[in-house]
């Protein structure tokens, strides 16, 4: 027989007023908790003299799901009629189909051959009973590629093209993206780790780039080197009418100029940052910045300009003297004639960082959100280019198209002009939080700023998609009904063929999704959860304020939820009601293959089985955060989660399989029409698994 466990006072309370309620099995609220001592140890109990009657025997794990050849042990608990565990009763142990699974006297379990098995214990007149279902031989994942490696997640700052086919982009982590020849983009480090804010070149082989702490750097296009600034000042922008005429705007009012010899500061009258320049010709240059600041040169001096607001201003741009452009936050446009400036009609309030265009009635402006707002030459107006991501910069190109870039390592090209545009994502990655399968070989992943990727053969590529905030989870029902949430109440429904925007009653994070039975069931923060049946959403009870990250059911009327502070939820059919388990930790992810066979995981290597009766806390083989779950069935079950970590539970125990995942993993799915599995994670890094 296996060892009997130690538990602390609490326990013991727990226990006996669980007894006297007689709700330990109905509600299997309080046998959980057995869970959280079984890994104490020998409990030290004298039994009383004359010898223990026992009264009650419970089980460990009530059920068990083994491949033939694997073994488990049992774990008993025996009470007498007081409620005071019992040491070490005589038991007798039986199996009814040796033939399947056999039992020694010590209580240890061996899987023999596919079928089920019902392994009793007895002690005297008391009985208890462990279910074992064996199958076959479940080999799992054994072949692994990354899909998906992506290029970098940085968020890009400063975009420029040199007119020739080549681009260039820089941006946090001193990175520098390059595209040469209309090629690939590909890495390209300075040696710095300071962020990168601007390029800009007067020719294919004359770049400047800038960035914080005064660095600056000037290239030919293959080979970059640092040029002393005369300042440690953030530099914020770079651009020049020529090689010998060129200016950098930065923090506290800092403009330099190079006159093709040497950098040297100019003084202005302001100490707010500043964050674009654009010039007509030497005698009108300007500069726009914090505070509504906008500064022109008249090629000898600075002057402030009278502005219509002080909102903060990221660009300008122009065509001429007579028709200069300025935005910022809030939707923020301003245009120049000649003689004031004055505010436009927007037709949003994103804040815009960047604007450029190729003629007086071509000019684009981007932000947040994915904004790309285009003007005609009488009219401002929003276009969709099927990213949600944050721009931060925006390029013409020699060809005629324009590349937009901005948060993840985003670029984007845009081809045609005003509504007949069309928008490709070059590049894109941001974390991949949430994936999702359909038997027909639909997949989706979805992540940070509402990207969403389609699984399009082995590749997978981008969704056009209503631009929404950070996306956290996708289910569906299958491939015309598929839900992915987020955050400030961001829903999106795929029917087959289009992603729609829906109203969710709430504003907060929504962190997942579960499908079943023709509903979609929602958790979120501060215990949010909702429910749809297809038409609408409607707020549940949940009772709990704890944030709530995993969601999952056997059908409508059996949901588990899980959430921060070992939080677990079940929903009856009727109402969602709190179950003990034995662990405090932040839990993340819930799955199972039965209403008997529920699996729950979280941070430092949290890892929890429910077999109907009680939960079972095991000893995982790493102290890593796991983020996700996922199976196969009850002896093919996987956990990913921190630092690449990649384990599979086949029945007997976890086991750490070695994968080239490397970073956060944060879902995984079955792949439809396989029996693979992808992993989706950090930087939009997809993995793939086969048998």
């Amino acid at each position: 027989m296996g060892p009997f466990l130690s538990c602390s006072d609490v326990f013991r309370t727990l226990i006996r007023a669980a007894q006297r309620s007689m709700v330990l099995v109905a509600l299997g609220a309080a046998w959980p908790v057995l869970g959280a001592c079984r890994d104490d140890g020998p409990m030290a109990v004298t039994p009383p003299t004359g010898g223990p009657r026992i009264s009650s025997l419970i089980a460990s794990p009530a059920s068990l799901n083994l491949q033939a050849g694997q073994q488990r042990s049992i774990d008993l608990i025996a009470r007498d009629s007081t409620g005071q565990l019992v040491a070490n009763p005589p038991i007798v142990w039986r199996s009814d189909a040796p033939a399947t699974a056999t039992v020694d006297a010590s209580g240890g379990i061996r899987a023999v051959a596919p079928g089920i098995a019902r392994i009793t214990a007895t002690s005297g007149s008391i009985s208890a009973l462990v279910q074992v279902a064996v199958s076959g031989a479940a080999p799992g994942i054994a072949q692994w590629r990354i899909a998906r490696p992506g290029v970098s997640d940085v968020t890009i700052l400063g975009l420029w093209d040199d007119g020739a086919g080549s681009s260039y982009a820089v941006g946090q982590g001193g990175i520098m993206l390059r595209s040469r020849a209309n090629g690939p983009w590909e890495v390209i480090s300075l040696n710095t780790t300071e962020t990168l804010t601007g390029v800009w070149g007067s020719s294919p082989t004359d770049l400047w780039i800038v960035g914080a702490g005064g660095v600056l750097y000037h290239g030919d296009g293959v080979r970059f080197t640092p040029v002393s600034s005369g300042t440690t000042t953030t530099l914020l922008e770079v651009w020049g009418l020529a090689a010998n005429d060129v200016f950098i705007a930065g923090d506290r009012g800092t403009i330099l100029h190079f006159d093709g010899t040497a950098w040297s500061p100019q003084p202005t009258p302001v100490t707010e940052d500043l964050w674009g320049i654009w010039g007509a010709n030497g005698t009108n240059v300007f500069v726009v910045g914090n505070n509504g600041v906008i500064l022109r040169s008249n090629g000898t001096t600075w002057q402030r300009m009278t502005t219509p607001n002080g909102n903060p201003l990221f660009d300008v741009w122009g065509t001429s003297v007579g028709n200069v452009f300025a935005v910022g936050i809030f939707g923020t446009i301003l245009r120049f004639d000649g003689v004031q400036w004055s505010t436009m009609p927007a037709p949003g309030r994103a804040n815009l960082f960047a604007m450029r265009g190729r003629a007086f009635n071509d000019v684009y402006a981007v932000g947040n959100g994915g904004a790309t707002y285009h003007f005609d030459g009488l009219t401002w107006r929003a276009l969709s280019i099927g990213s949600g991501q944050n721009l931060r910069a925006i390029a013409p190109r020699g060809d005629g198209t324009l590349r937009l870039a901005g948060w993840w390592g985003t670029v984007v090209t845009l081809r045609g002009a005003a509504a007949t545009a069309t928008a490709t994502t070059e590049l894109s990655d941001p974390a991949l939080l949430s994936v999702y399968g359909a038997g027909n070989s639909t997949m989706f992943a979805v992540g940070l700023g509402g990207a969403v990727y389609r699984r399009v053969g082995a590749s997978w590529l981008q969704d056009a998609v209503p631009s929404v905030n950070d996306l956290y989870g996708i289910s569906g029902n299958g491939p015309s009904d598929i839900v992915a949430v987020g955050d400030t109440g961001s829903v999106l429904r795929f029917d087959g063929s289009a992603w729609t925007r829906e109203t969710a009653p709430t504003t907060g994070l929504l962190r997942a999704v579960w499908s079943g039975g023709g509903q979609h069931v929602i958790v979120g923060e501060r215990g949010t959860i909702l429910r749809s049946n297809g038409a609408g959403w409607s707020p549940q009870q949940s009772g709990t304020q704890q944030f709530l990250r995993g969601v999952w059911g056997t059908d409508p009327a059996n949901v588990y939820a899980v959430g921060d502070g070992g939080t677990v939820l079940r929903f009856d059919g009727g109402r969602w009601q709190s179950l003990i388990v034995p662990s405090t930790n932040r839990l993340r992810a819930v799955w199972g293959t039965s209403a008997n066979d529920v699996f729950v995981v979280g941070d430092s290597g949290t890892a929890l089985r429910y077999d109907g009766v009680a939960w079972e806390k095991f000893t995982a083989p790493t102290t890593r955060d796991l983020r996700t779950l996922w199976g196969r069935g009850p002896t093919e079950v996987y956990a990913a989660g921190d630092s690449g970590t990649v384990l599979r539970f086949t029945g007997a125990g976890w086991q750490t399989l070695t994968t080239p995942a490397r970073g956060f993993i944060y879902a995984m799915f079955g792949i439809p029409n396989s029996a693979g599995l992808a992993l989706v994670g950090e930087g939009a890094r997809i993995v793939e698994g086969q048998p």
